[in-house]
């Protein structure tokens, strides 16, 4: 972009010669040069100042040249200055058709680059005021092309071109808005620059930091004669090389999306590729290096091959980053990627531009997401609360990819959380990121969360989790996620949640859903319910008289086993609502409990257990009590699940027990007697038979 600025002043520098007569210098630059030049760019083209020596050699310096941006934006070009000296004898025998410039000199050149919101660069639309003239068939006897009405066309050549300390900022205001130095310290040597004439050029510049990091050594077949007459098998072939050495991580963060920022506290790049030209596209193939990068003040080592061709024409690019590793604190992984930039004229008619694709297959035996998630910035204390949401930016970046792409890793960590043998398959298509498959290990069973879809169009990321559980170790799983374990056991079951949000603190409250739970060999750590309940119907059968072995029952292990647990739920308002009641088996009987559960543990079930005739006479075998086959006792559990209260209802349970007992006994007593007579009324009967006999 600088170079192809640079010329057209160059060429306007030329007329400027040799228009020169009398009068002021710069007012003849803005009487007839600068309109002019404002014309051909479309963007209003200013001098300062503007010297010219004809003798003894024609030399034209322009002091802050500068060529305008769009409303509201820095100029689109900033030149310090501008030295230009021709050749006087072939000027002059050639009436001014052979134009030598002996050398062009540019200094301190500025390009700031500016990206919309909207996404379109400054630069765009630069040149629409310039007629492109038809390309004229070379003469068959080898003299000049000629100009309209037969005029032979002049030659610009230019023995040596330089540009000195040059820069590009780059603005982005799709993000914060502040200008990043993305190149500086550019300096560009070449040599024998012309229409039509080959070119050989050597770059040096500094990325992304003070000391010059990056060499080009860049060769092409021929300068086309302008912008406008290239197309499709008409631009030129391109070789050379390309090194850059020592690129400091740290210094690119100002280019990286805000959360990343945190991920380059360090490490360097060193990368070389050479350049050249096949079937009309260019291509680049190279290597690179990863050193001391810095993941927690560790260093991690990598490598890659890079593959890039770029098609001139349409603006296509493909890049391919292979052969990646990357080996370090927490990270063993590798695999390939992929990036597929599409046409940029498919964008055009109105029609919404394709969607740049990425494909990616990352492999290894360890990622520790711990370690990676650590390097990000932390939060501040004020913003903690608030809900996380992206911007309209944000969302359209996002929804300009395409991604797909596979997970195999055999152990993801996150602190004591641990996934074995860890196989996804990812997209990203339209802003909606979905896992087609996505399996591991996990506590000793396995999680499947095929079908999980988030949506990161909206300002809050709304989403659905699908998961299965299939013999998952909740023992294990509670300890590592809050340090303690209410609930212990094996469970299996599926959960079909929606949200909007990543943060928990208002995710919970707008959770919906269903699931549906069993646990085996389960047990309540926190509680012994049997104890309780056996112990309330005991003092209500001492209360009646009726608790011979009343000392003797209770539980003394202080938790509750749940020997077959099963559940299932809705999810709303911040809880989940029993559709059916929660039943379990336990040592004293069966417990069937209705109400909620809160997503943060709160308790707030209501319901009955069942004792059995077993433990009625454990309890009570004593008593002269009737035993029936089971006792319901109403029974009510508040608090939350790592301190619960338990409200026995016991009374109404014992008074029908003992008034039970009672019927049954004033039966047994009236059968009785009535056994009684008859026997007394058989032997009275016998006696007057005997008597009759006589």
């Amino acid at each position: 972009m600088i170079v192809g600025v640079a010329g057209a002043l160059i060429v306007l520098l030329v007329v400027l010669v040799l228009l020169v007569q009398t009068g002021p210098v710069s007012q003849r630059v803005k009487d007839l040069v600068v309109p002019r030049a404002s014309a051909a760019l479309g963007r209003e083209v200013t001098v300062q100042d503007a010297k010219v020596r004809l003798l003894p050699r024609p030399r034209v310096s322009l002091s802050r040249a500068s060529v305008a941006g769009r409303p509201g934006e820095p100029p689109l070009v900033e030149v310090g200055s501008l030295d230009v000296a021709l050749e006087l004898w072939p000027l002059v025998r050639s009436l001014g058709k052979d134009v030598r410039v002996d050398g062009i000199r540019l200094v301190r050149p500025v390009l700031n680059l500016v990206r919309d919101e909207d996404g379109t660069w400054n630069y765009q639309g630069l040149g629409k005021g310039v007629q492109a003239e038809p390309r004229a068939s070379p003469p068959q006897d080898g003299t000049s092309p000629s100009g309209a009405g037969g005029v032979p066309r002049s030659k610009v050549v230019v023995n040596h071109a330089a540009i000195q300390d040059g820069s590009v900022k780059l603005v982005d205001r799709r993000r914060s808005g502040e200008a990043a130095v993305a190149v500086s310290r550019i300096d560009l040597a070449a040599d024998h620059v012309g229409v039509g004439e080959p070119l050989s050029a050597e770059l040096s510049a500094a990325l992304a930091g003070e000391q010059k990091n990056f060499q080009a050594e860049i060769r092409a077949s021929q300068l086309p004669e302008s912008l406008a007459t290239l197309g499709p098998g008409l631009y030129p072939k391109l070789s050379g090389t390309l090194v850059l050495t020592g690129l400091e991580l740290a210094r690119v963060r100002a280019f990286l999306p805000a959360k990343l920022t945190g991920v380059m506290s360090g490490g360097r790049v060193d990368a070389s590729a050479k350049l050249g030209t096949e079937a009309g596209k260019y291509r680049v193939d190279g290597n690179g290096r990863l050193s001391q990068v810095r993941l927690r003040g560790e260093p991690a080592q990598g490598g890659f091959d890079i593959h890039a061709v770029a098609d001139p024409a349409s603006g296509a690019v493909h890049l391919a980053i292979e052969k990646l590793d990357l080996k370090g604190p927490g990270m063993d992984l590798g695999g390939d990627a992929a990036i597929e930039v599409p046409p940029s004229s498919r964008s055009t008619a109105g029609r919404k531009a394709a969607p740049t694709a990425v494909r990616f297959a990352i492999a290894g035996p360890l990622l520790d997401l711990g370690q990676v998630l650590g390097l990000l910035p932390e939060q501040p204390k004020e913003e903690e609360q608030k809900p996380i949401a992206l911007t309209a930016a944000q969302r359209r970046a996002v929804e300009a990819f395409d991604v797909r792409g596979t997970l195999d890793i055999e152990k993801v960590v996150k602190g004591a959380f641990v996934a074995d043998d860890f196989k996804a398959q990812a997209a990203l298509d339209h802003g909606v990121f979905v896992l087609p498959e996505a399996h591991a290990g996990f506590f000793g069973g396995r999680v499947d969360a095929a079908g999980t879809r988030v949506d990161l169009a909206p300002a809050l990321p709304t989403w659905n989790l699908k998961a299965k559980l299939d013999g998952v170790d909740l023992g294990q799983a509670l300890t590592a996620l809050s340090g303690s374990a209410p609930v212990v056991g094996k469970a299996t079951g599926a959960l079909d949640l929606d949200g909007a949000g990543v943060d928990w603190a208002s995710l919970k409250k707008a959770l919906t859903g269903q699931g549906a739970l069993s646990v085996k060999e389960g047990a309540l750590t926190t509680t012994d319910l049997g104890g309780k309940v056996l112990g309330a119907v005991s003092q209500g059968l001492r209360a009646a008289g009726k608790g011979a072995a009343a000392s003797q029952v209770g539980g003394t292990t202080g938790k509750t086993e749940l020997r077959d647990i099963a559940a299932e739920f809705t999810v709303k308002d911040g809880a989940m609502a029993l559709t059916k009641p929660l039943s379990f088996a336990a040592p004293f009987g069966t417990t069937n409990l209705g109400g909620k559960i809160g997503l943060g543990g709160e308790l707030a079930l209501q319901g009955t257990a069942s004792l059995s005739k077993e433990a009625l006479q454990r309890m009570a075998g004593g008593a002269g009590i009737a035993i029936p086959a089971s006792l319901n006792v109403p029974l009510g559990l508040g608090g939350t699940l790592t301190q619960p209260s338990v409200n026995v209802n016991a009374e109404q349970a014992v008074a029908g027990l003992v008034t039970g007992a009672a019927r049954g006994k004033a039966q047994e007593l009236k059968q009785g007697a009535e056994e009684r007579a008859r026997r007394a009324g058989r032997r009275g009967l016998g006696d007057v038979f005997r008597q009759l006999g006589k």
